[in-house]
C-alpha cells in the first residue's frame, strides 16, 4: 500500500504536510487556511502510528471511529484533488493527468494492516507515571 512513504521511521511518522484525499470541494482547508497558499490547501500533519490503537478517533477532524475505517479510506476512498499527495497518485492514461491510486486492499490484507498498526501499541509506555497527565 506505500504506506511507509508517510509512516515511517521509528515512530512510524513523516516530517510531511499532505492531502490524503479525504475530501473535494474541500471543506477544510487545512494548513492551506493558515498559510492562504493554493498548495497548502487540504493538508495537514502525518501524524505517528505508535500507539494508533489508541487514538481513535482518526483523521484531523476524527471522521473515522475505527482502524478498520481508516484502511477502507486509503484502499478505496481517496478522493482526487489538486493537492493530493504524491503517493496517493499514480500516472493516469498518456496524455492525461494523474488519477488516484487504489491498492483495494483484500479483506485479509486490511485485517493484517490492522493487526500490525495494533503492534505499534506500547503499554509500558502508556502507563509511565512520567507521561501521565499531570492533572
Amino acid at each position: 500500500g506505500g504506506c511507509a512513504t508517510c509512516h515511517g521511521g521509528p515512530n512510524f511518522v513523516g516530517a510531511r504536510i499532505e492531502n490524503n484525499g479525504l475530501e473535494f470541494p474541500l471543506v477544510d482547508t487545512g494548513v492551506g487556511g493558515i498559510t492562504g497558499q493554493p498548495a497548502d490547501m487540504g493538508k495537514f500533519k502525518m501524524s505517528s502510528l505508535r500507539n494508533v490503537e489508541m487514538t481513535a478517533p482518526y483523521m484531523h477532524d476524527g471522521r473515522f471511529a475505527t482502524l478498520e475505517d481508516v484502511v477502507n479510506h486509503y484502499s478505496t476512498g481517496v478522493v482526487m484533488n489538486v493537492n493530493l499527495g504524491p503517493t496517493l497518485t499514480q500516472p493516469g492514461p498518456p496524455g492525461q493527468p494523474p488519477v488516484v491510486r487504489r491498492p483495494n486492499f483484500t479483506p485479509q490484507e486490511r485485517d493484517g494492516l490492522v493487526a500490525f498498526m495494533k503492534t505499534l501499541t506500547d503499554p509500558v509506555f502508556l502507563a509511565d507515571p512520567k507521561y501521565a497527565d499531570p492533572f
